[in-house]
């Protein structure tokens, strides 16, 4: 089965993606992984891997009406948790945020891992989600509690040892259906493709980015390129750094700032940024927030959420927010 799978010029997804996840063989998992990974960048192909991840998803009443920051990690610059950051801080708003992550694979500190320093709680059942996204607009998914299969090809993974199409799929499998999405790749090519999965399963809006200085994030130190939703197309824009220096705190912001650590140093640099302190760090994470606000709420000009967003931040509203959902 496995010769003729791997050597057929044409694979059969389907019967690859039943072998890749019921074999106990890890090489031949990892060979069948290589051979899609052929087509990592084409987003027609590898939908049809997310589509059949997601018919053995958990199942979860739909929360369509929210924003999801999940982001495929992997930019290798260790840096603090940026997107976890705008997720509470934009939920902090009042927008509905059903953030999508898992631990950390290439830095020290994932999103699962800051958060459980933080004390967020998290489930793993609908009635506890729908109630936590009601009452708080917060709600944290665990990936691996919600996409069962991603477990049997964790050890395939790691033998092979290079991304692969599932760092693409991951960030578009949301548990409660977000309509909104703000992604950061770890290139330009997979920002391109993850925009094109979420284009092709019509998702509202989205903006998916990688920065020309290798971060994940929309950048404060390089431009940053953009693929976003437009009516009914996908944009490619470029996101000019220096237009946010009369936002910043410092005209020359500092990446060292940013450079994270284990949860306990990250989790304790989301507490400080909430608590008033101004740095790079808070400078990034409003930037992103901005896009964010701005993917759910079109209509708003980056002057208006740059406004909200500080004043959010400067009247302590983020930081009691914290506080509460993590009595």
């Amino acid at each position: 089965m496995i010769e003729k799978l791997y050597y057929n010029k044409k694979i059969n997804i389907n019967e690859s993606l039943n072998l890749i996840f019921n074999s106990e063989n890890v090489v031949h998992k990892a060979l069948l992984i290589s051979k899609i990974n052929e087509d990592m960048y084409d987003a027609k192909k590898i939908n049809e891997v997310r589509r059949y991840i997601k018919k053995n998803a958990k199942k979860l009443k739909p929360f369509k009406n929210s924003l999801d920051t999940c982001g495929t990690g992997g930019d290798g610059k260790k840096t603090l948790n940026i997107s976890t950051a705008v997720a509470l801080l934009l939920a902090s708003m009042g927008i509905k945020i059903s953030k999508h992550g898992n631990k950390a694979a290439s830095s020290k500190s994932g999103s699962t891992d800051v958060l459980q320093e933080l004390g967020v709680k998290m489930y793993s059942d609908e009635e506890n989600i729908h109630k936590s996204l009601n009452n708080d607009n917060f709600v944290y998914l665990n990936a691996p509690n919600f996409l069962p299969d991603l477990r049997h090809v964790g050890e395939a993974r790691k033998l092979l040892g290079f991304k692969t199409f599932f760092n693409l799929i991951g960030p578009t499998l949301n548990p409660l259906q977000a309509n909104f999405q703000i992604i950061g790749a770890f290139n330009e090519k997979a920002a391109k493709t993850i925009a094109g999965l979420l284009y092709i399963n019509k998702i509202k809006n989205f903006k998916v980015f990688s920065s020309k200085d290798g971060l994940d994030e929309i950048s404060i130190f390089s431009p940053t390129i953009v693929f976003e939703k437009s009516k009914n197309k996908i944009n490619k824009k470029i996101y000019n750094n220096n237009n946010y220096k009369k936002y910043l705190t410092k005209k020359n912001p500092s990446f060292d700032q940013i450079i994270g650590k284990d949860a306990k140093y990250n989790a304790n640099k989301i507490i400080d940024m909430f608590e008033g302190k101004k740095d790079s760090y808070r400078d990034i994470v409003v930037i992103n927030s901005i896009y964010g606000l701005k993917t759910i709420k079109p209509n708003i000009n980056f002057e208006k959420a740059y406004e909200l967003i500080n004043n959010i931040l400067d009247n302590k509203v983020s930081i009691n927010f914290l506080h509460n959902i993590t009595k």
